[in-house]
């Protein structure tokens, strides 16, 4: 944060052009598209069985929700996305983004 800072206040100071691109990546996780997410694992050689589970897991899940002392809390229907909380859900969406300083021009 201080060197965005500071190379800000030296660029003003400079008078040159200064920009700033900021993404809110807070329902990220919730956009993801599954058949965009499986052919980019296809792409990075999961393949056979182990794409065959990860299709399961991210089509076979349809409803999240918390389980506390006997009752069931906030049901969710999953359709895009990966499941919240779990450990999987980071590294999907890494493999999903991976590409994107590509896509940019």
């Amino acid at each position: 944060m201080l060197l965005l800072i500071t190379d800000t206040c030296k660029a003003l100071d400079e008078n040159e052009t200064t920009l700033g691109v900021y993404l809110d990546l807070s329902k990220a996780f919730d956009t993801i598209d599954h058949s965009i997410l499986l052919k980019k694992l296809d792409f990075y050689c999961i393949r056979g069985q182990a794409l065959d589970w990860f299709s399961s897991y991210l089509y076979n899940k349809k409803k999240q929700f918390v389980h506390y002392m006997g009752s069931n809390y906030h049901v969710e229907t999953i359709k895009y996305g990966v499941p919240k909380g779990s450990v999987l859900g980071p590294l999907l969406f890494i493999v999903y983004t991976n590409d994107l300083p590509r896509c940019l021009n």
